[in-house]
């Protein structure tokens, strides 16, 4: 890339907007995996995913500046890298990794926890390199989304599973009063079912401010024709997404308390709605505006891969992407550590909010 030479990357774009959802295609996790992320030392990525010289990333400097609601200049210093432990078992499908015990709420006693379903562990490097410093709790219940809803079919199994992750913190870092600062949601591909399931509980819902779906949006479509694949985004059935929409809704709000983040690529499965057309049917009933990129125009996402909408309305982003393979349906899975880096770290740092405690307590 020659000196001096900046592009604008598919998170950053002053006053843009555009679309994105997340993919539910079942590839199995035999299917042409890529690499599990870009080499971290690349000079010519920085901060939010802008690119520039190797000569302004060496000064130190950001190309653009952020759109409203993103990232000020002083959030864009790198944090200091977290020694983790190893990943330790929790009941009924779910592992966690937290920070070394002697870091675990040694600030203010609180943690940050990431609950990522499907294929999480798969993204340890993009987790561990986000810059959160949180403690990620990875599940996996199967290929398909019935798996997903039906794992979390119980309303009390989150709340009996994020008491056990507590008092197994507690115990490792001999923090009795150890509380959870930030509570987040992710999933890839099928696990979309089982954040649908979390919040549709008022409970969880009111304890979660994050939820990041890559590649993980999906609904059947209306009848007369629920199985005919591509219909279009107003055949959707939006019943089937009522929790996403009122997340998304929530978080669309200007200084709003909650951030929601969506990718999709443009794979389109045979008999159900694509990631693409649930998405744009969520933003269209919330009315947030979509804007197309033209395939001549040079975005990309860290890992290179090419941006065909965008949207963003308070701290709702959303963004769509070409590839209809399964390696492009990989990819999103490894899109995790950018978002967050751009989206959820960000304002994690200006915020300071107790969700939830051993106790139940919720403020």
């Amino acid at each position: 890339m020659t000196a001096g030479r900046t592009r604008l990357s598919w998170i950053n774009a002053r006053t843009r907007g555009a679309v994105a959802g997340a993919c539910f295609a079942l590839f199995t996790i035999a299917s042409s995996t890529p690499s599990a992320s870009a080499d971290s030392s690349e000079a010519s990525h920085v901060g939010l995913g802008v690119e520039v010289s190797r000569a302004t990333a060496a000064a130190g400097a950001h190309a653009l500046a952020p759109s409203a609601g993103v990232a000020t200049d002083a959030d864009l210093v790198a944090p200091a890298a977290v020694p983790y432990d190893k990943w330790r078992g929790l009941t009924g499908g779910c592992s966690y990794l937290a920070p070394k015990s002697e870091l675990i709420g040694a600030a203010d006693g609180n943690v940050d926890v990431l609950v990522h379903f499907h294929a999480g562990q798969m993204a340890e490097r993009q987790l561990k390199e986000s810059g959160t410093g949180a403690v990620f709790v990875s599940c996996g219940f199967g290929i398909g989304s019935g798996a997903y809803a039906e794992a979390f079919g119980n309303p009390h199994r989150f709340g009996r599973m994020v008491d056990e992750l507590v008092k197994n913190l507690s115990g490792t870092s001999k923090k009795v009063n150890l509380k959870v600062r930030h509570l987040a949601l992710a999933s890839w591909s099928a696990g979309f079912a089982a954040v649908g399931k979390i919040l549709g509980v008022d409970r969880y819902y009111a304890m979660i401010d994050t939820v990041i779906l890559n590649d993980s949006l999906h609904s059947q479509y209306m009848d007369p024709n629920p199985k005919t694949a591509a219909q279009g985004a107003e055949r959707v059935d939006l019943k089937m997404l009522r929790s996403f929409l009122r997340f998304a809704k929530d978080a669309a709000v200007p200084n709003g308390k909650k951030t929601m983040v969506m990718t999709h690529s443009a794979i389109i499965p045979p008999d159900y709605a694509t990631s693409t057309e649930a998405t744009k049917a969520l933003l269209t009933a919330i009315q947030v505006p979509t804007v197309p990129v033209n395939d001549r125009v040079d975005e990309t996402s860290w890992r290179g891969m090419s941006l065909s909408m965008r949207a963003d309305a308070g701290n709702l982003h959303a963004r769509g992407f070409r590839g209809r393979g399964p390696k492009d349906h990989f990819e999103h899975l490894y899109l995790i550590g950018e978002v967050l880096r751009s989206w959820v770290v960000p304002r994690w740092k200006r915020e300071d909010r107790l969700v939830y405690t051993l106790a139940g307590e919720q403020l």
